[in-house]
């Protein structure tokens, strides 16, 4: 008989963690800079959030930062205080859906939420790199 898994329900909602956990590389360079384009605080509350809300705002600024990728159309009518805000606020399995249906489990999601991936790409392997 084959179980399916079912994540921790910690892992499928959105908690804080008990403290500060900074995160460098580019995921860091671009929340600066998105966070100094928009006048909107984001990089302090990124290091405080859950891992589910860090593995969202990972992904979307992976595609935020990628020039020319497939979530172009997604962000082109927005400003960067509108994406800042849309990282803040909205519900974290959502932003990952409307980036990739991939990432629409919320236990699967948050286990990206640690640290960001090495680079922005790998969030999209070629062989994943589909409209969806």
């Amino acid at each position: 008989m084959i179980m399916e898994y079912k994540p921790p329900s910690a892992a499928t909602r959105e908690t804080r963690s008990t403290g500060l956990r900074p995160f460098g590389g580019w995921a860091l360079e671009v929340a600066c800079r998105l966070e100094e384009q928009s006048g909107i605080r984001l990089v302090a509350p990124l290091f405080a959030a859950s891992d589910l809300r860090r593995a969202a705002a990972f992904l979307a600024l992976a595609a935020w930062h990628l020039p020319g990728s497939r979530h172009q159309n997604l962000f082109h009518d927005l400003t960067p205080a509108e994406f800042a805000n849309w990282l803040l606020r909205e519900d974290p399995t959502e932003i990952a859906e409307v980036l990739d249906r991939t990432w629409r489990d919320p236990g699967k999601l948050a286990l990206l939420g640690g640290e960001p991936l090495s680079c922005p790409t790998d969030y999209w392997p070629p062989s994943v790199d589909r409209d969806d």
